[in-house]
């Protein structure tokens, strides 16, 4: 379920989702699965015997062997602002619980955008409280480089460049394809995907639509293209400032294949919980927390691509 699915309708909790999802778009695609307790024993995803052959003589028995169980345990990291408004305003003829609505989705703005970045960017190792994210979370057999000095998506019309820019896609495509089942989502910096979206709407690769909440969904191919967003400054994430072989313009684009439960996904407690905590001392708070993890079930379902590149 995605995050507004799973978190209370109640007036702080909506208005809390609302400020996040203006900042941290990636809400609109992770799929969230609801579990008490402060982790989960994660079952990792596995495969059945290798098989030299399927065939077999009249009574005769077939050769395998049973599973092995693993799990991994998940700790739950706890997301959590708050939002607030002095009392006096009521002194002076104001509302404050209006203020206090309005101040709540103006802190979840903020919030969304290390938010978002978190989903890409966060490491627990650094920060214990930090849950680990996509760049963390995907194996290193996983990382690959498009090509040794990185691949360049070019703009214009010439023989040459729409050579170039159909090699990009068909690498695109292909990255899209080592996900068993396909991506459901890639990530990319936001410049690259304009230039990514500019060529296949020239090459006839691009497709949209809405999803069931209105959202834009922008496809090249079965998959949907996504901007991976920005910090509070305006940066932009997964910056075009990697290096890949002697190249030191280059980004990464993570390809992900989303599910409840399953693939990557998100474990949460009960979703966003905003909650009206009256008035402490001089301030009427808010207090909005997100109880959550990243969890890769399966390792095939992520992929991290290095190597792209909009210029020479």
């Amino acid at each position: 379920m995605k995050l507004r699915q799973i978190s209370p309708s109640d007036p702080v909790s909506t208005l809390a989702l609302d400020g996040l999802e203006t900042t941290a778009p990636i809400l609109q695609d992770v799929e969230f699965y609801e579990k008490g307790g402060a982790a989960d024993s994660v079952k990792k995803a596995r495969k059945g015997t290798t098989k030299a052959k399927i065939t077999r003589s009249i009574n005769e028995d077939n050769v395998t062997t049973g599973p092995t169980p693993v799990y991994e345990a998940i700790a739950k990291k706890v997301v959590s602002f708050d939002a607030k408004v002095d009392v006096v305003l009521e002194d002076r003829g104001e509302d404050p619980e209006t203020e206090l609505a309005v101040q709540t989705k103006l802190e979840a703005i903020q919030a969304g955008f290390k938010l978002q970045g978190m989903f890409f960017e966060a490491d627990s190792a650094t920060d214990a409280e930090d849950f680990d994210g996509l760049k963390v979370l995907t194996p290193v057999a996983q990382r690959v480089n498009v090509a040794t000095n990185g691949i360049v998506i070019p703009v214009g019309n010439s023989d040459a460049n729409a050579a170039l820019q159909q090699a990009a896609i068909e690498e695109l495509q292909k990255l899209m394809a080592m996900i068993p089942g396909g991506a459901s989502h890639l990530y990319m910096n936001e410049f690259l995907k304009i230039r990514f979206l500019t060529v296949g709407k020239a090459l006839g690769y691009y497709d949209k639509s809405k999803d069931e909440f209105g959202n834009s969904i922008e496809r090249i191919g079965d998959v949907i293209i996504r901007g991976a967003g920005y910090a509070a400054d305006k940066t932009r994430l997964l910056p075009q400032t990697e290096t890949t072989g002697t190249s030191n313009n280059c980004s990464s684009i993570i390809a992900v294949r989303w599910g409840e439960g399953i693939d990557v996904s998100a474990l949460t407690s009960k979703g966003l919980v905003g909650r009206y905590a009256g008035q402490s001392g001089n301030f009427l708070t808010n207090n909005v927390n997100l109880d959550m993890a990243l969890v890769l079930q399966n390792a095939e379902s992520i992929i991290k691509s290095a190597g792209w590149r909009l210029s020479a």
